[in-house]
This record gives C-alpha cells, sequence and structure tokens, in this order.
C-alpha cells in the first residue's frame, strides 16, 4: 500500500522536529564534552606597593582592609606604579611610587547612588556631626 505524497509532505517536518522536542534546557547537564577555560595566572602583587594601597583604599571608601584586596600591579616608569584593586565588588586604581607612597586612588566604576549615600553618612560620622533628622508625617 502505497500513502499518498501530501501525507508524507505533512508528516516529515514532524519526524524531524520530534528529536528537537526532546531536547531540554532544564534536565541533566548534557554529556557532551567542555572544553576546559584556564585563567591566566597572576603573580602576587608585591606587599611593598599593596599594602600603601590597600590602606589609602580603606581610608577613601570607608571600608575596612579585609575587604580591599590587590589584584595586579604594573610598573609605569619613573619610580611610579599602578595598582588595580578589587574593593569589595568596585574596582580602583592605585598609583604608587617605588618607596610606597600613594599619589592617588582613583575610581573605575561608577558609584551606585546607595554607595553615594555611605559615604556621605560615613564622612558624616567621621567628622563628628549628627546624623541628619527625617522628619515623620504625621497623619490627622
Amino acid at each position: 500500500m502505497r500513502l499518498p505524497t501530501d501525507i508524507l509532505s505533512r508528516i516529515a517536518p514532524l519526524v524531524i522536529l520530534i528529536p528537537m522536542a526532546a531536547c531540554s534546557t532544564t534536565g541533566a547537564p548534557s554529556m557532551m564534552p567542555t572544553m576546559p577555560t584556564f585563567a591566566p595566572v597572576r603573580p602576587p602583587v608585591n606587599a611593598a606597593l599593596a599594602q600603601p594601597c590597600i590602606a589609602a583604599a580603606s581610608s577613601k571608601y570607608f571600608m575596612g582592609e579585609s575587604n580591599i584586596k590587590a589584584v595586579d600591579a604594573e610598573p609605569m616608569g619613573g619610580g611610579l606604579n599602578q595598582v588595580r584593586l578589587k574593593v569589595d565588588i568596585r574596582d580602583a586604581m592605585c598609583t604608587v611610587t617605588d618607596k610606597g607612597k600613594v599619589r592617588s586612588v582613583v575610581d573605575t566604576m561608577p558609584k551606585s547612588a546607595d554607595q553615594l549615600a555611605a559615604e556621605e553618612a560615613a564622612a558624616r560620622k567621621a567628622a563628628g556631626e549628627p546624623a541628619p533628622v527625617k522628619k515623620s508625617k504625621k497623619s490627622s
């Protein structure tokens, strides 16, 4: 028995799509081999350069030194070095001399409104100013 050609033309696309419909992205991981990824190995940052930068960033961001990490250091020439810092979740760049004198700590990521408010409150607290009083609305 021979099937009409119009039925075959309707069934053929469905037969092709059935295996694709069986695929799922939420199920078990695929059995396909994955390519390993390698992070570049960076040498540790010289402590004579990292420590002054971490201390300067700590006072600038009003954070503990334990939240700041020196990631990378590059010599700029003329006795200056740039130290890349990871300050909590933000990035910063510190310029420091070979003798450990910090020239600058510059943000490389823009600050959020929450970070600005927290820094202003910490600066007021460090200066001994009272916190601004919020006025409450009285319901009548």
